[in-house]
């Protein structure tokens, strides 16, 4: 027993000296270039007609693909994008099910999941979980902005086109909005009014194509706070001096995947067994 508390007081150790130095480093490399960076705001601003990246990470969501975040994409009004898929390692009909589609706008992207990544927990699938995907999609992106689409996300139509007009009206690099949360016959508009800096979630972001040389952290679970490798990002760039503006708009509608009463974390803790065969590492 002792010996067991003393590895697990050794682990939590090296976690905390680990979070220190890459997050010294993350600290010092991102706030250097950006430095240089955002010097391109301006002419970026001025594009009449930019290109977005969107990037999608999915495992083994083909349904979800096929019936939300595809179809919500395509729809869009604003219509100078590429989708970049990433899957990482799917193994069911996800590649059929994008191939239906027949938009010269989408580009997919396999990774394998052949690889342990972190110590594979509920949790840490969802604090790390997209973290390789997300950054080949980075890797990938060629766009002057990025914006990020989970596979079970829906943008209202005018998502891309509503973001693109605040960022350029507020003259920032990174904007993001309110989202409609529905669950459980309930409605609620998710706006972050308390929160500084004020940030919708991921799904609602977009931001400045040359913002790409911060990564996703795939150490993230190893923090004590801000896990979420999302939120990880974001408070990176925040620290950065990264100009964030908040759209009080509703650009996206978050709800339970089919047969799940929750969304987030939530859903991954009402099914744990599920989640954790499902995510596992081959």
């Amino acid at each position: 027993k002792k010996l067991k508390v003393f590895n697990y007081m050794l682990k939590k150790i090296y976690n905390k000296i680990f979070t220190i130095l890459i997050g010294a480093k993350f600290y010092f490399l991102e706030k250097l270039l950006y430095f240089f960076y955002k010097k391109k705001l301006p002419a970026l601003l001025k594009i009449e007609d930019p290109l977005i990246s969107i990037i999608c990470p999915t495992f083994n969501r083909s349904k979800m693909l096929e019936t939300r975040s595809i179809p919500s994409v395509l729809s869009q009004s604003y219509k100078n994008f590429e989708l970049l898929i990433i899957c990482d390692g799917c193994t069911d009909n996800s590649m059929e099910v994008i191939k239906k589609f027949n938009d010269n706008r989408i580009k997919v992207f396999e990774i394998q999941r052949n690889k342990k990544r972190y110590p594979p927990t509920v949790e840490n699938h969802w604090f790390a979980g997209p973290v390789m995907a997300n950054n080949e999609g980075l890797k990938n992106a060629s766009g002057d902005w990025i914006a990020r689409i989970d596979d079970d996300d829906i943008w209202t139509s005018n998502h891309l086109e509503d973001l693109i007009k605040y960022a350029k009206h507020t003259q920032s690099d990174f904007v993001s909005s309110s989202y409609l949360l529905k669950k459980n016959g309930e409605e609620k508009i998710i706006d972050v009014k308390n929160d500084v800096p004020r940030i919708g979630g991921v799904q609602t972001w977009l931001y400045a194509g040359y913002l790409k040389f911060a990564k996703y952290n795939i150490n993230c679970w190893r923090k004590s706070w801000n896990k979420v490798n999302d939120i990880d990002l974001q408070y990176r760039l925040y620290n950065c001096g990264v100009k964030m503006s908040f759209l009080e708009k509703v650009t996206c509608i978050i709800e339970p995947r089919p047969n799940e009463k929750e969304t987030g974390i939530k859903a991954y803790k009402e099914s744990k067994e599920t989640y954790k065969k499902k995510y596992e590492f081959k």
